[in-house]
C-alpha cells in the first residue's frame, strides 16, 4: 500500500512538472510569434536608437482633462542605454537626460539636482522605455511566465494570454502585467497590469511600422478593477514621428 502510494505521488509530481513546463512553452511560442509580427528579434537586436513624440493626455475620474503633455523622446540602446525628453509646459522648457550613469534634469535654464527628484524622473524614463519595448524583450530570463489561455477582453474580443511578472513573484509590490496577443496576428492587443495601488488596462487602437518596427501609434489606458471591467478612461497616447538608426 505505502509502495502504491509513493508511486502516485512522484507521478503526480511528475505530471504537475510536465504540466508547468507545457504551459510555459506555450507561453513562450506565442511571444516568439508577437515578436516576428512586430518586426522580428534581428530587426530589434539591430536597432541602436530610436527617436519619437508622444503626446499624452490624462483624466480624472469625472472626465475632465488633468493635464496636456507633448515630449520629443530619445532613446539609444547601444553600446549603453541612454536616454533624453524634453517638453515644455506653463511656457518653460523641460528636459531630462539619462547618460548611462547618472540623470539630470533642467527647468528652463536651472539644473535640478535634488536627489529624490532626479530618482522619480529615471522611473518616468525607464516607464517610458518599458512600454515600447514589447513584445521584444518578453523573454528575458528575468520574466516569470504563464500561459492563461483563451480570455475575453471588456469589448468582447477573445485573445491568447500570458502573464508576465517582474521580479519576485512572492513581492506583494511586484507590478503583475497579462498580455493580450490576437488569435491570429500574434500582435499585441493590449495589457493590464497590477500595481501596488491599483488596475489599468491599456489598448493598442493603432500601430505605426513605418521603421520596420511595428511601434505603437495610438493607445487609450483605463483604470479597471480586479476583474479587467472598465472604471473610467484615465490617459489616451499618440505616438508619431519614429525615427530609428
Amino acid at each position: 500500500m505505502k509502495i502504491r502510494l509513493s508511486i502516485s505521488i512522484i507521478y503526480t509530481s511528475i505530471l504537475l512538472v510536465f504540466c508547468t513546463s507545457c504551459i510555459e512553452n506555450r507561453a513562450v511560442r506565442i511571444i516568439k510569434k508577437s515578436i516576428a509580427a512586430h518586426g522580428g528579434e534581428e530587426a530589434w537586436n539591430n536597432l541602436e536608437s530610436f527617436s519619437l513624440e508622444k503626446e499624452t493626455k490624462l483624466y480624472l475620474e469625472n472626465g475632465e482633462v488633468e493635464n496636456h503633455i507633448l515630449q520629443e523622446i530619445e532613446f539609444r540602446q547601444k553600446p549603453f542605454f541612454e536616454a533624453k525628453m524634453s517638453w515644455e509646459k506653463d511656457s518653460i522648457f523641460h528636459k531630462v537626460v539619462f547618460d548611462g550613469s547618472r540623470t539630470k534634469y533642467w527647468m528652463g535654464e536651472n539644473e535640478i539636482q535634488n536627489e529624490g527628484f532626479l530618482a522619480n524622473k529615471k522611473k518616468d524614463i525607464d516607464a517610458a522605455y518599458y512600454v515600447l519595448t514589447k513584445p521584444f524583450d518578453l523573454l528575458d530570463k528575468s520574466k516569470i511566465l504563464k500561459y492563461q489561455g483563451i480570455t475575453k477582453l471588456a469589448d468582447g474580443r477573445e485573445v491568447e494570454t500570458v502573464q508576465v511578472i517582474d521580479g519576485d513573484p512572492e513581492n506583494p509590490a511586484v507590478d503583475i502585467w497579462w498580455y493580450f496577443f490576437d488569435t491570429e496576428s500574434f500582435q499585441i492587443v493590449g495589457y493590464r497590469v497590477k500595481t501596488s495601488g491599483h488596475f489599468s488596462m491599456v489598448y493598442n487602437q493603432e500601430w505605426d511600422n513605418s521603421t520596420g518596427i511595428l511601434f505603437p501609434a495610438k493607445r487609450e489606458s483605463y483604470r479597471v478593477d480586479s476583474l479587467g471591467n472598465h472604471l473610467y478612461l484615465r490617459a489616451k497616447y499618440h505616438f508619431k514621428n519614429f525615427a530609428v538608426n
